[in-house]
């Protein structure tokens, strides 16, 4: 009962935190909620994610894309705000040794990340910090890159709107966008 307590306590803590760090004024784009892992495999198979891509997910968390799109071969890079996750991220990378050779977490603004290498770029948001964040990348986002968003759209992209895939309505939609070609 007594473990109970505090395991719920805990998640209350980290709720708070969460949300906290997301209403009052800061940089923070969205709440932390991590992605399921199926819902990882899914944005990746939209995006037919391998060895020839780097993936960049803005908003990385815990790595949990990123180990991902390591294990299918691909670069990935991710960028995170909050010292803990990128702690923790590096902590689970360093848990499969396999992808890490191909894995890179850096702790900073996403906004400010040079993604001209991206051939993927992955998020989860919220609909203004896909907005926000698109924005702020525009000038180093290279034609033909799959931009792939678990549940929230990104505002003013609907040209560039590829597919909106509803296969698994437990976790929502994912929406794949392209940067066009010039």
């Amino acid at each position: 009962m007594v473990l109970a307590h505090k395991s719920a306590l805990g998640g209350v803590l980290f709720e708070l935190k969460s949300w906290a760090r997301f209403v009052l004024p800061s940089m923070y784009f969205a709440v932390f909620y991590p992605s399921s892992l199926s819902t990882v495999e899914r944005m990746l198979n939209l995006t037919e994610c391998g060895p020839k891509d780097t993936l960049y997910d803005l908003g990385a968390g815990d790595g949990r894309v990123l180990i991902a799109a390591a294990k299918r071969g691909a670069k990935a890079i991710g960028y995170e705000l909050d010292a803990e996750l990128v702690a923790t991220a590096h902590q689970a990378i360093a848990q499969h040794p396999e992808a890490a050779r191909l894995c890179q977490m850096v702790q900073g603004d996403a906004s400010t990340a040079d993604v001209s290498s991206a051939t993927i770029i992955a998020l989860y948001l919220s609909d203004q910090g896909n907005t926000r964040l698109m924005r702020a990348l525009h000038p180093t986002l290279r034609p033909g890159t799959k931009v792939v968003s678990n549940f929230f759209p990104i505002t003013g992209w609907d040209r560039h709107l590829m597919k909106t895939c509803f296969a698994d309505p437990s976790t929502g939609p994912l929406h794949l966008y392209q940067v066009p070609k010039q």
